[in-house]
């Protein structure tokens, strides 16, 4: 669990933009560190240091475009930061060992065909667009067999600064996939409605559900179950509708209908919503 506040702060700088320029010392000054206190203190906390943190995610979210959309490789290049398409091959064969044309093509050859039981599910999509929103976000690392228990340590934590649970309304974050993240790498943030509520004095960060073009799906299961039906998005529905997923949005987001914490282990209920491009 991210509790430290200045390192949520500092991720959330990191995060906000992908092809945003950067440097250590604007990201420390946020914090209120000098630039060599700040390295060491997130290298400290975070098991890596800030370039190589900002390099592994920006590559793993262009390594997820890749696989899910056929954008350009230089815009792809581009909303991971990289000036130059050059400077992103070299960087992304350092991280995966493969170019990246290689890597989509691969991937794409990878790719399993929908089941009829994802067929079946179709009529159950539906798109439209969403208003924005503004979350307050805390961050969690860890493969997504412990979602669930997540989401227990967030309840506990927001009845330890007085939020009260009773108007939590619940959105969980996904940033990665296990196809490319470690699972101790990966990003989950577990987020509730802002309602206005002070938590200023907490780790708790703003997030902003950005208004546009949504696809969702409701899954009413076990959370284990929850691939199904992302892969019902993902690879039955994507391949039939001729749209494509935002590149550069925001992940995608698990809006749940009941309080995930009070039914871990059990049946949950939520939609997943995902950004549309256009």
């Amino acid at each position: 669990m991210l509790d430290d506040p200045r390192i949520a702060r500092a991720v959330r700088l990191i995060e906000l933009t992908p092809a945003r320029e950067m440097t250590l010392t604007d990201v420390a000054a946020h914090v209120g560190l000098t630039p060599f206190h700040f390295q060491r203190y997130f290298q400290a906390f975070m098991g890596e240091s800030p370039s190589a943190y900002l390099r592994r995610t920006r590559l793993d979210r262009a390594a997820m475009n890749l696989q899910m959309s056929d954008e350009p490789i230089t815009r792809i290049a581009f909303n991971a930061g990289y000036a130059s398409h050059e400077a992103f091959i070299r960087a992304f064969q350092r991280q995966f060992s493969i170019a990246p044309s290689q890597y989509r093509a691969l991937a794409q050859q990878a790719r399993p065909q929908p089941s009829q039981a994802h067929l079946a599910r179709l009529p159950q999509v539906s798109v439209g667009t969403r208003p924005s929103l503004r979350l307050l976000a805390l961050r969690f690392h860890g493969p997504y067999a412990q979602v669930e228990d997540h989401w227990r340590r967030f309840a506990a934590y927001l009845e330890q600064i007085g939020y009260p649970l009773d108007q939590a309304e619940a959105v969980g974050v996904i940033l990665d996939t296990p196809l490319i993240t470690p699972g101790e790498m990966i990003r989950y943030d577990c987020a509730v409605i802002d309602r206005g509520i002070d938590v200023s004095e907490s780790a708790l960060q703003e997030l902003e559900f950005q208004a546009g073009r949504y696809v969702s799906y409701r899954h009413e299961g076990p959370y284990a179950e929850i691939f199904h039906a992302f892969e019902t998005v993902s690879l039955a529905w994507l391949q039939t509708s001729g749209e494509m997923f935002l590149p550069d949005g925001n992940g995608g987001y698990e809006f749940y209908h009941q309080p995930p914490w009070k039914h871990a282990g059990g049946a949950q209920a939520l939609s997943i919503v995902l950004p549309l491009a256009g």
